[in-house]
Parts: C-alpha cells; structure tokens; sequence
C-alpha cells in the first residue's frame, strides 16, 4: 500500500507530478480539504472548468460508471484530467441495504439515501481502478472505509493512500498515538509560518482539544493569529487562545439540536457554550464536521447551502464582520431550519 502524507503531497503537486489515483480518509476533514485543496490548485484556473470534476459519490454524475467514463476522458486542455470522488464511503463502506423484517419504513428510508444503488455495480470502477489511465488523476475522499470489500483493496493496492486520522479513535495506545501526531503536525504547521511552540505548550493544545480534531486545527489557527509578529508561542499564549474541552455530551448538544431541528434548544446551547468561554471557530469547526460527516448521509440535498452558510459565517468571524455570538447564533438558525 503506498502512503503518502500531507508533506510529501505538498512535493508532489508543486513539482505537478501527480499520481493517477489517491485515496484519502479518516474524519480530519480540514486536513483532508486542505489535500484536496492541493491536487485541485494543479490545474490552472481558467483550465479548471473543463480538466477539474467534484462530484459525490452515489449522486447524479457520481455512479461508478460515470466516474470511471470521466476520468477516461481525454483532457480537453492541459495534459491532465482531475477527478475528485467526495463521499466515497459510499462505495467503500456502504450502510446495508434494509432488510426486509425491519419494515418498510426502514426499507424506503435506505431507498431514499441511495445506499442499496451505490454499492449495486462498482464493476466499471474496479475495472478502471485495476488499469487507471494517465491522463487523469482520480482522488476518493471517504471519512470511513470497509477493507474487506473488493474496490477498498484495489485502492489500497493501486492508489496512494492517505490516512487523516482524528484524535479520540481506536485503543488508549492508539489515541495517545494519534494525538501525538496531531501534535507534531500543528508544530509544522506553525514552523512554515517561522514560529516555535515549546513542548509544554503544544502538549496543553492538544490536551484542551479534548477529542475533537476540529477544536485542535481552529485552536491552533487562532494561536497564529494571535502570536502574529512573534517568534515563539509560549504556554501562556495557550492559555489566552484555547479553552479546556469538556465532556463529549456537552461539546455535541449543539449540533444535536441543529440535528434534531430545534432551533431554540439549540441557541440556548450555543449561549452554553459560549458563556463558558469557548471558541467560536471552535463552534463552527464542529458544525462544520457535522454537516460534512453526518448531514451528507441524511439529508445530501441540504450539504451544499449548509457549507455556504458556514463559509459565510467563518468569513465573517475572520473579518470581523458582526458580533460573534451574534452570526453562530445566525448559522445555527439557518442550519436548522431549512
């Protein structure tokens, strides 16, 4: 299997010598977006409307056999073609079709989200997968995958497999593991903006964020901003920056609330949250994940006016565009109520 992590993906694209295929997963999904962010940025902007394709497994133009007929595609400009194949657990890790005891309720619900069609016929795609052309590169974005399943160990096999694992997965050994890596991660992170994090510090960072890797990258993003113009980020920037996580129930009544469209349930827990000091990017990290992870297996036609309402809101914090409180409390309306 080979394994490529973010730095040596950094190398690949910016000598513009991609792979043909890519397999990302695992539930950090701002490092994921960042990988993605990466491949797309080798196409020329004015090339990408006709050599980049995003499209979501299981939709309209996201069928295995679209996908494989997308990338075989000669490319019209440039000498490569880019597919991006988001919410590809569909393929790798489908739910099971319902069975037919559990009722029809639950049978229609699984005909509504597409799964049983999803998984059907993947033969169009383990074939191309098996033999990917040279002309394209194909990238599976999946926050889960089922190794045991033919095309998952194709891709395993053939593609170049990155892994963004969170912070709170697997065994005691195997989280203390993770967040180590988080940890070492943020650091380089911080370097490439010519800043030093001492040890104590970065070990309270990654502490604070409890088990949320979306706490940790927004943490670590406002410790930045913060800390611009010095060289050094000691633990008391920390304490300025991050707040101490608390327990999982509490960090997730808000999102679901959102989940559970109750608007008032969810202000009040927003009102929570924010009282106790917590931070906003935090928040907003989170809802982020939720809509990303969990709104796009229930409802996939609400994702995309989702993620433009939280990018509104990010820009807005970030430019200091309205009262804080006042543009979650906004989201979190919006979120739960269309």
């Amino acid at each position: 299997m080979p394994t490529l992590n973010l730095d040596g993906l950094r190398k690949q694209t910016a000598a513009r010598r991609l792979e043909r295929l890519y397999l990302m997963t695992g539930d950090d999904v701002r490092r994921i977006d960042d990988a993605v962010s990466l491949i797309e940025a080798t196409i020329d902007p004015g090339d990408q409307p006709f050599a980049l394709e995003r499209v979501y497994a299981g939709d309209p133009g996201g069928s295995p056999i679209a996908i494989a007929d997308s990338a075989r595609a000669l490319p019209m400009l440039g000498d490569r073609r880019v597919v991006i194949v988001m919410r590809a657990e569909r393929f790798l890790k489908p739910k099971r079709a319902a069975k037919a005891e559990e009722g029809a309720a639950e049978a229609e619900d699984a005909a509504k989200d597409g799964e049983a069609a999803v998984a059907s016929d993947l033969t169009p795609l383990e074939k191309y997968v098996e033999e990917p052309v040279s002309s394209a590169t194909v990238v599976f974005v999946a926050a889960d995958i089922d190794r045991t399943r033919r095309l998952t160990k194709l891709l395993l096999q053939k593609a170049h497999v990155l892994e963004f694992s969170g912070l709170d997965e697997g065994k005691p050994a195997e989280r203390s593991e993770a967040r180590q890596a988080a940890g070492r991660q943020v650091k380089e992170d911080l370097q490439r903006l010519g800043r030093t994090i001492d040890q104590k510090a970065l070990t309270a960072l990654v502490e604070r964020a409890g088990g949320d890797i979306s706490k940790l990258r927004d943490d670590a993003e406002r410790l930045a901003l913060y800390t611009e113009g010095q060289k050094a980020i000691s633990l008391a920037d920390v304490d300025e920056v991050a707040s101490v996580a608390t327990d999982v129930e509490d960090e997730w009544a808000v999102v679901n609330a959102i989940a559970d469209g109750d608007a008032a349930r969810a202000l009040r827990e927003v009102d929570l949250r924010l009282d106790r000091g917590d931070s906003v990017f935090a928040l907003v990290g989170q809802i982020r994940w939720w809509v990303s992870m969990r709104l796009s297996e229930r409802a996939p036609n609400r994702v995309k006016k989702a993620l433009e309402a939280i990018l509104r809101t990010d820009l807005a914090l970030k430019s200091s565009g309205g009262d804080p409180r006042v543009l979650v409390e906004r989201l979190v309306v919006e979120l739960t109520l269309t």
